[in-house]
Protein backbone atom coordinates (compact mmCIF):
# COMPACT_ATOMS: atom_id res chain seq x y z
CA UNK A 1 0.00 0.00 0.00
CA UNK A 2 1.27 3.47 -0.89
CA UNK A 3 0.52 5.68 2.10
CA UNK A 4 1.36 9.14 0.76
CA UNK A 5 1.88 11.21 -2.34
CA UNK A 6 5.57 11.46 -1.49
CA UNK A 7 5.90 7.69 -1.55
CA UNK A 8 4.17 7.44 -4.91
CA UNK A 9 6.44 10.10 -6.41
CA UNK A 10 9.66 8.54 -5.14
CA UNK A 11 8.96 4.83 -5.67
CA UNK A 12 11.33 3.14 -8.20
CA UNK A 13 8.95 3.84 -11.11
CA UNK A 14 7.72 7.16 -9.76
CA UNK A 15 7.89 10.49 -11.55
CA UNK A 16 10.32 12.04 -9.04
CA UNK A 17 12.71 9.09 -9.34
CA UNK A 18 12.63 9.28 -13.14
CA UNK A 19 13.19 13.04 -13.25
CA UNK A 20 16.19 12.74 -10.92
CA UNK A 21 17.63 10.01 -13.15
CA UNK A 22 17.22 12.15 -16.29
CA UNK A 23 19.04 15.07 -14.69
CA UNK A 24 21.88 12.78 -13.59
CA UNK A 25 22.12 11.25 -17.06
CA UNK A 26 22.38 14.74 -18.54
CA UNK A 27 25.35 15.44 -16.25
CA UNK A 28 23.71 18.43 -14.57
CA UNK A 29 23.92 19.34 -10.91
CA UNK A 30 20.79 20.54 -9.16
CA UNK A 31 22.08 24.11 -9.29
CA UNK A 32 22.98 23.92 -12.97
CA UNK A 33 19.55 22.52 -13.78
CA UNK A 34 17.80 25.21 -11.74
CA UNK A 35 19.86 27.99 -13.35
CA UNK A 36 19.02 26.68 -16.83
CA UNK A 37 15.31 27.11 -16.07
CA UNK A 38 15.47 30.21 -13.86
CA UNK A 39 14.18 28.12 -10.94
CA UNK A 40 15.19 28.19 -7.33
CA UNK A 41 17.43 25.22 -6.56
CA UNK A 42 15.02 24.31 -3.77
CA UNK A 43 12.31 23.66 -6.38
CA UNK A 44 14.49 21.02 -8.04
CA UNK A 45 15.10 19.42 -4.65
CA UNK A 46 11.40 19.43 -3.74
CA UNK A 47 10.40 17.79 -7.01
CA UNK A 48 13.15 15.16 -6.90
CA UNK A 49 12.37 14.25 -3.27
CA UNK A 50 8.62 13.95 -3.83
CA UNK A 51 7.68 17.04 -1.84
CA UNK A 52 6.20 18.89 -4.81
CA UNK A 53 4.10 17.56 -7.67
CA UNK A 54 5.67 18.79 -10.95
CA UNK A 55 3.30 20.62 -13.27
CA UNK A 56 2.92 19.70 -16.93
CA UNK A 57 5.06 22.74 -17.79
CA UNK A 58 7.70 21.62 -15.27
CA UNK A 59 7.89 18.19 -16.92
CA UNK A 60 8.18 19.66 -20.39
CA UNK A 61 10.96 22.00 -19.25
CA UNK A 62 12.71 19.11 -17.50
CA UNK A 63 12.69 16.92 -20.61
CA UNK A 64 13.84 19.81 -22.80
CA UNK A 65 16.74 20.68 -20.48
CA UNK A 66 17.83 17.02 -20.36
CA UNK A 67 17.49 16.55 -24.15
CA UNK A 68 14.88 13.91 -23.48
CA UNK A 69 11.85 15.11 -25.47
CA UNK A 70 11.00 11.48 -26.31
CA UNK A 71 10.35 10.88 -22.59
CA UNK A 72 7.60 13.50 -22.23
CA UNK A 73 4.61 11.22 -22.80
CA UNK A 74 5.93 8.60 -20.37
CA UNK A 75 6.66 11.29 -17.76
CA UNK A 76 3.16 12.77 -18.11
CA UNK A 77 1.66 9.29 -17.68
CA UNK A 78 3.63 8.81 -14.47
CA UNK A 79 2.37 12.19 -13.28
CA UNK A 80 -1.23 11.16 -13.99
CA UNK A 81 -0.72 7.96 -11.98
CA UNK A 82 0.62 9.98 -9.03
CA UNK A 83 -2.32 12.39 -9.11
CA UNK A 84 -4.76 9.46 -9.01
CA UNK A 85 -2.83 8.00 -6.06
CA UNK A 86 -2.94 11.33 -4.26
CA UNK A 87 -6.69 11.57 -4.71
CA UNK A 88 -7.04 8.06 -3.32
CA UNK A 89 -4.91 8.97 -0.30
CA UNK A 90 -6.95 12.09 0.44
CA UNK A 91 -10.13 10.02 0.37
CA UNK A 92 -8.73 7.31 2.66
CA UNK A 93 -9.96 8.90 5.87
CA UNK A 94 -13.23 10.03 4.34
CA UNK A 95 -14.16 6.44 3.58
CA UNK A 96 -13.93 5.62 7.25
CA UNK A 97 -11.40 5.33 10.03
CA UNK A 98 -11.56 1.57 10.48
CA UNK A 99 -9.47 0.93 7.37
CA UNK A 100 -6.92 3.47 8.53
CA UNK A 101 -6.67 1.71 11.91
CA UNK A 102 -6.29 -1.61 10.12
CA UNK A 103 -3.33 -0.21 8.19
CA UNK A 104 -1.66 0.79 11.46
CA UNK A 105 -2.37 -2.65 12.91
CA UNK A 106 -0.59 -4.06 9.88
CA UNK A 107 2.39 -1.75 10.41
CA UNK A 108 2.75 -2.88 14.02
CA UNK A 109 2.37 -6.55 13.11
CA UNK A 110 5.26 -6.26 10.63
CA UNK A 111 7.53 -4.34 13.02
CA UNK A 112 10.10 -5.71 15.44
CA UNK A 113 10.26 -2.42 17.35
CA UNK A 114 7.63 0.33 17.61
CA UNK A 115 8.71 3.72 18.99
CA UNK A 116 6.31 6.55 19.85
CA UNK A 117 7.00 10.14 20.72
CA UNK A 118 3.87 12.11 21.66
CA UNK A 119 3.27 15.75 22.52
CA UNK A 120 -0.55 15.74 22.56
CA UNK A 121 -2.24 12.33 22.66
CA UNK A 122 -1.64 9.16 24.61
CA UNK A 123 -0.35 6.65 22.01
CA UNK A 124 -3.08 4.53 20.45
CA UNK A 125 -1.41 1.36 21.72
CA UNK A 126 -2.03 2.60 25.29
CA UNK A 127 -5.45 4.23 24.97
CA UNK A 128 -8.50 3.11 26.92
CA UNK A 129 -11.69 2.77 24.90
CA UNK A 130 -13.38 6.04 25.93
CA UNK A 131 -10.21 8.06 25.34
CA UNK A 132 -9.80 6.46 21.89
CA UNK A 133 -13.44 7.21 21.12
CA UNK A 134 -12.94 10.88 21.99
CA UNK A 135 -9.85 11.12 19.74
CA UNK A 136 -11.44 9.36 16.78
CA UNK A 137 -14.68 11.32 17.10
CA UNK A 138 -12.75 14.55 16.67
CA UNK A 139 -11.43 13.27 13.33
CA UNK A 140 -14.91 13.41 11.77
CA UNK A 141 -15.21 17.23 11.56
CA UNK A 142 -11.43 17.70 11.29
CA UNK A 143 -11.18 15.65 8.08
CA UNK A 144 -14.74 16.12 6.82
CA UNK A 145 -15.41 12.40 6.99
CA UNK A 146 -18.34 11.05 5.00
CA UNK A 147 -19.18 8.30 7.49
CA UNK A 148 -19.15 7.74 11.21
CA UNK A 149 -17.53 4.39 11.98
CA UNK A 150 -16.01 5.45 15.28
CA UNK A 151 -17.18 2.38 17.24
CA UNK A 152 -15.63 -0.01 14.72
CA UNK A 153 -12.47 2.11 14.51
CA UNK A 154 -12.12 2.08 18.30
CA UNK A 155 -12.38 -1.71 18.39
CA UNK A 156 -9.82 -2.02 15.61
CA UNK A 157 -7.43 0.31 17.42
CA UNK A 158 -7.84 -1.65 20.68
CA UNK A 159 -7.08 -4.91 18.86
CA UNK A 160 -3.61 -3.48 18.22
CA UNK A 161 -2.90 -3.53 21.94
CA UNK A 162 -2.70 -7.32 22.00
CA UNK A 163 0.65 -6.97 20.25
CA UNK A 164 2.11 -5.31 23.36
CA UNK A 165 2.45 -8.83 24.76
CA UNK A 166 4.09 -10.33 21.67
CA UNK A 167 7.46 -11.70 22.81
CA UNK A 168 8.96 -10.92 19.39
CA UNK A 169 8.29 -7.18 19.65
CA UNK A 170 9.71 -4.25 21.61
CA UNK A 171 7.98 -0.94 22.30
CA UNK A 172 9.08 2.53 23.33
CA UNK A 173 6.67 5.22 24.50
CA UNK A 174 8.06 8.67 25.22
CA UNK A 175 5.50 11.30 26.24
CA UNK A 176 5.90 14.99 26.87
CA UNK A 177 4.32 15.76 30.26
CA UNK A 178 1.52 17.91 28.73
CA UNK A 179 0.08 14.67 27.32
CA UNK A 180 -0.84 13.86 30.93
CA UNK A 181 -2.42 17.26 31.42
CA UNK A 182 -4.35 18.05 28.24
CA UNK A 183 -8.00 17.60 29.23
CA UNK A 184 -9.32 16.46 25.87
CA UNK A 185 -11.94 14.24 27.53
CA UNK A 186 -14.05 14.28 30.71
CA UNK A 187 -11.98 14.04 33.92
CA UNK A 188 -13.32 10.56 34.71
CA UNK A 189 -12.11 9.27 31.34
CA UNK A 190 -8.75 10.98 31.77
CA UNK A 191 -8.36 9.47 35.23
CA UNK A 192 -8.97 6.01 33.76
CA UNK A 193 -6.47 6.75 31.00
CA UNK A 194 -3.79 7.84 33.47
CA UNK A 195 -4.37 4.70 35.51
CA UNK A 196 -3.81 2.66 32.37
CA UNK A 197 -0.45 4.37 31.80
CA UNK A 198 0.72 3.28 35.23
CA UNK A 199 0.18 -0.36 34.29
CA UNK A 200 2.65 -0.02 31.42
CA UNK A 201 5.58 0.95 33.63
CA UNK A 202 7.76 -2.09 34.14
CA UNK A 203 6.21 -4.23 31.41
CA UNK A 204 8.69 -6.56 29.76
CA UNK A 205 9.91 -5.29 26.36
CA UNK A 206 8.30 -1.88 26.97
CA UNK A 207 10.31 1.28 27.59
CA UNK A 208 8.14 4.06 28.99
CA UNK A 209 9.28 7.58 29.77
CA UNK A 210 8.06 11.13 30.26
CA UNK A 211 9.84 14.40 29.51
CA UNK A 212 8.92 16.59 32.49
CA UNK A 213 7.98 20.23 32.27
CA UNK A 214 10.66 22.54 33.62
CA UNK A 215 13.72 20.59 32.49
CA UNK A 216 16.21 22.25 30.17
CA UNK A 217 15.97 20.61 26.76
CA UNK A 218 18.89 19.96 24.44
CA UNK A 219 16.47 18.80 21.73
CA UNK A 220 13.21 20.69 21.18
CA UNK A 221 10.10 18.47 20.73
CA UNK A 222 8.65 19.76 17.46
CA UNK A 223 5.97 17.19 16.65
CA UNK A 224 4.64 13.77 17.50
CA UNK A 225 5.77 10.80 15.43
CA UNK A 226 5.89 7.01 15.38
CA UNK A 227 8.72 4.79 14.16
CA UNK A 228 7.95 1.26 12.91
CA UNK A 229 11.20 -0.67 12.66
CA UNK A 230 11.25 -3.87 10.68
CA UNK A 231 12.55 -5.01 7.31
CA UNK A 232 11.67 -1.54 6.04
CA UNK A 233 11.57 1.18 8.71
CA UNK A 234 8.68 3.62 8.37
CA UNK A 235 8.14 6.88 10.26
CA UNK A 236 4.58 8.22 10.47
CA UNK A 237 3.97 11.88 11.26
CA UNK A 238 0.35 12.86 11.85
CA UNK A 239 -0.83 16.43 11.25
CA UNK A 240 -4.11 18.33 11.10
CA UNK A 241 -4.44 17.48 7.40
CA UNK A 242 -3.33 13.87 7.28
CA UNK A 243 -0.27 11.65 7.53
CA UNK A 244 3.23 11.92 6.14
CA UNK A 245 5.42 8.85 5.88
CA UNK A 246 9.22 8.84 5.80
CA UNK A 247 11.78 6.19 4.98
CA UNK A 248 15.51 5.78 4.44
CA UNK A 249 17.66 8.72 5.57
CA UNK A 250 14.67 10.67 6.88
CA UNK A 251 13.59 7.73 9.02
CA UNK A 252 17.12 7.50 10.43
CA UNK A 253 17.00 11.21 11.31
CA UNK A 254 13.77 10.75 13.25
CA UNK A 255 15.29 7.83 15.14
CA UNK A 256 18.32 9.92 16.07
CA UNK A 257 16.06 12.76 17.26
CA UNK A 258 14.11 10.34 19.44
CA UNK A 259 17.31 9.00 20.95
CA UNK A 260 18.25 12.56 21.94
CA UNK A 261 14.79 13.27 23.36
CA UNK A 262 15.13 10.27 25.67
CA UNK A 263 18.11 12.00 27.33
CA UNK A 264 15.73 14.34 29.19
CA UNK A 265 13.16 11.68 30.09
CA UNK A 266 12.34 10.14 33.45
CA UNK A 267 11.29 6.52 33.74
CA UNK A 268 10.18 4.05 36.39
CA UNK A 269 9.03 5.50 39.69
CA UNK A 270 9.79 9.08 38.63
CA UNK A 271 7.46 8.68 35.65
CA UNK A 272 4.84 7.10 37.89
CA UNK A 273 4.94 10.12 40.21
CA UNK A 274 4.27 12.47 37.27
CA UNK A 275 1.23 10.38 36.36
CA UNK A 276 0.00 10.39 39.95
CA UNK A 277 0.43 14.16 40.12
CA UNK A 278 -1.61 14.61 36.93
CA UNK A 279 -4.32 12.32 38.35
CA UNK A 280 -4.48 14.28 41.59
CA UNK A 281 -4.86 17.52 39.64
CA UNK A 282 -8.04 16.13 38.08
CA UNK A 283 -9.68 16.34 41.49
CA UNK A 284 -9.52 20.09 41.22
CA UNK A 285 -11.33 20.19 37.86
Amino acid sequence: MMESLEEWLTQPEGIATRLRALRAQAGLSGKQFADANDWAQSKVSRIENGRQMPSVADIEAWARTCNAASEIEDLLERRRDARIAHATFRKRMRKGQTRVQESYNDLVSKSATVRHFETVYVPGLLQVADYARRVLTEMIPLHGLQRDDVDAAVQTRLQRQRMLYDSDKNFEFLLAEPVLRWLICPPAVMRSQLDRLQTVIGLERVRFGIIPMGVELATTPQNSFQIYEGDNTVVAVETFIGETFHRNEEAVAYGQALDRLWDEAVTGEAARQLIISATQALGEV
